[in-house]
């Protein structure tokens, strides 16, 4: 399945640059943003017990984008960019609390199509489309408290193929909206939505996913 969306994504992304580059020049620019992300995650498709509350993890993305038009209005914006995912758990019983966190650093490839709606001289923006995500690094912190007693620990991340692991690539679909403040800046807000389970195998009854929001800041060159 992975293999077949990244053929197609890059399949698409080559046809419409190829196509949308004897239309108009490219534009590249820069993008930076701040993540808000968390897991969707169950197990035989119910919420996990013990978890008393799912916590936004804060991150960050950084990164390059290119635009092409493909008519007056629709665009294809592709990037490459660094970005940061993961989530946090609380579980508390009496006298005792732990909370755990993922940290997951990706280098994210999104392909978005964007139409640009005139309102008197701002434009609203409208994009959504197809990410992958492969996944360099990443870290597991446990933060335990007992009978008002501290103790923290942390590990690397291990990525892998064998059941239980978590997986290095990951999938999914983003959609957001924005504004184009002025030619060469657009602002916007999205969501990310994983579609890949990040727990490998058959082994596992855990279904893990990514999910994020993210409020961006683009600053394109040479318009």
């Amino acid at each position: 399945m992975k293999k077949f969306l990244s053929k197609v994504i890059l399949g698409l992304l080559a046809f419409v640059l190829t196509a949308s580059y004897a239309h108009a020049q490219l534009t590249f620019g820069a993008r930076a943003g701040l993540n808000l992300t968390n897991f969707s995650e169950r197990e035989d498709g119910q919420k996990l017990e013990g978890v008393d509350k799912s916590k936004l993890k804060p991150g960050f993305q950084l990164g390059v984008v290119a635009e092409a038009a493909l008519s007056d209005n629709l665009y294809i914006q592709p990037g490459i960019l660094i970005a940061t995912q993961g989530g946090a758990y609380k579980y508390s019983e009496t006298g005792y609390s732990e909370t755990e966190t993922i940290n997951l650093n990706y280098l994210q490839i999104p392909v978005n199509l964007q139409y640009k709606l005139d309102m008197n001289g701002m434009n609203l923006l409208l994009q959504g489309g197809p990410y992958l995500g492969y996944a360099f690094s990443g870290k597991y912190k446990v933060k335990e408290t007992e009978d008002g007693k501290t103790e923290k620990s942390e590990e690397k991340l291990d990525f892998g193929t064998e059941d239980g692991q978590i997986s290095q690539t990951d999938f999914g679909l983003g959609l957001g909206v924005g504004l184009q403040l002025s030619d060469n800046m657009q602002l916007g807000l999205g969501y990310n939505i994983g579609l890949k389970n990040l727990i490998n195998g058959g082994g596992t009854s855990i279904v893990m996913k990514n999910n994020g929001l993210a409020l961006t800041f683009t600053l394109l060159f040479g318009k």
